[in-house]
């Protein structure tokens, strides 16, 4: 099974040694993420608290707590990715 087949929080794909957000939890953030991005976002990420993405200067995306040990696995899955293509 392919990554992208084991994404369920976060949408997006690989390009140019990056991945590119469309959507996390099914709400928009684009962007251009390396791996040492992904993997400091992942260790900020509590499983049992509250978790939001600033967007901006107005705008906040709240990501459900029951999402968290999700997104946290899958942003680990897309770091993983990312550092073993650059090898």
């Amino acid at each position: 099974m392919s990554i992208m087949d084991q994404l369920k929080v976060i949408d997006g794909y690989f390009a140019d040694n990056a991945f590119y957000i469309s959507n996390i939890a099914g709400f928009p953030l684009e962007g251009r993420f390396k791996a040492s991005g992904l993997r400091s976002l992942a260790q900020l990420i509590d499983e049992n608290e509250p978790f939001s993405f600033t967007l901006g200067s107005n705008t906040v995306l709240h990501v459900p707590v029951e999402l968290n040990r999700q997104l946290k696995k899958e942003l680990f899955m897309i770091t993983d990715w990312l550092e073993a293509e650059k090898e």
